[in-house]
């Protein structure tokens, strides 16, 4: 059998979290609490170091991702999307085919016994909530980060962190699929009626939320008229008065 070849990021993820064990067992009692909202009280009132964070919660194909890229320019941050999946790749040494059955970002493929037959074994949705939980807290404390998209803001401590909710309507996101995709816009429709039906039940499954109140967010902008550079200043500007710049 061949030897495993040690990568270098698993010394230093395992040195950031030998002296973490609280970090992983907040992720223990996320899966396992039905009331998420008392573990989310706990979590605020650990002194759990991370960097002043931006996550950007969005409707499927309004064109965050677009947006938290301007904004990263502005502040020098980094932004993660697919990265979050890379990230739990490597801790678990499974494929990322498997890790993303369970991601919201997957139309059609949030279906926990999917991921019983790809990676190389059993995956279920507790162990990616778990590894989910894992990887924002290792990512937020490692580096200046804006996220995109799961909801790592309800993972999250909420006082270092400033969320913002994009939103859109139906015509403006599928021209977005559309032109992103190059699919009709017969397919563009279904393929975001199928999104927000399986976001909102990543939501549910994950977070145990059933809906997104607009005061958990600290800004919300329709991006039918508000995707240009002002509304990444807008950020910015709300963002830095929060948590100043030292």
């Amino acid at each position: 059998m061949d030897k495993k070849i040690k990568q270098p990021w698993d010394s230093d993820l395992k040195l950031y979290w030998k002296g973490k064990l609280r970090v992983n067992k907040l992720a223990d009692d996320y899966v396992e609490q039905i009331n998420k909202e008392v573990l989310r009280e706990k979590v605020r009132k650990y002194d759990l170091e991370i960097f002043p964070t931006i996550c950007f919660s969005r409707q499927i194909g309004v064109g965050a991702l677009e947006l938290a890229q301007k904004t990263a320019q502005k502040i020098g941050y980094r932004v993660i999307d697919r990265e979050v999946i890379e990230t739990i790749s490597k801790a678990t040494e499974l494929s990322k085919t498997s890790i993303a059955t369970f991601d919201e970002r997957y139309p059609g493929q949030l279906r926990e016994w999917l991921g019983r037959i790809f990676g190389d074994r059993a995956f279920d949705l507790d162990q990616y909530t778990r590894q989910l939980f894992v990887s924002a807290f290792f990512l937020a404390h490692m580096d200046k980060t804006i996220f995109v998209g799961r909801g790592l803001h309800l993972i999250l401590p909420r006082n270092r962190v400033f969320v913002v909710l994009c939103i859109g309507s139906m015509n403006h996101r599928i021209e977005n699929i559309i032109q992103s995709l190059k699919v009709s816009r017969q397919k563009a429709k279904k393929i975001l009626t199928q999104a927000d039906q399986e976001q909102k039940e990543f939501f549910k499954k994950v977070h145990g939320k059933e809906s997104m109140p607009p005061q958990e967010f600290d800004l919300v902008i329709n991006m039918d008229s508000n995707k240009d550079t002002a509304a990444a200043d807008a950020i910015v500007t709300l963002f830095e008065s929060r948590f100043p710049v030292e």
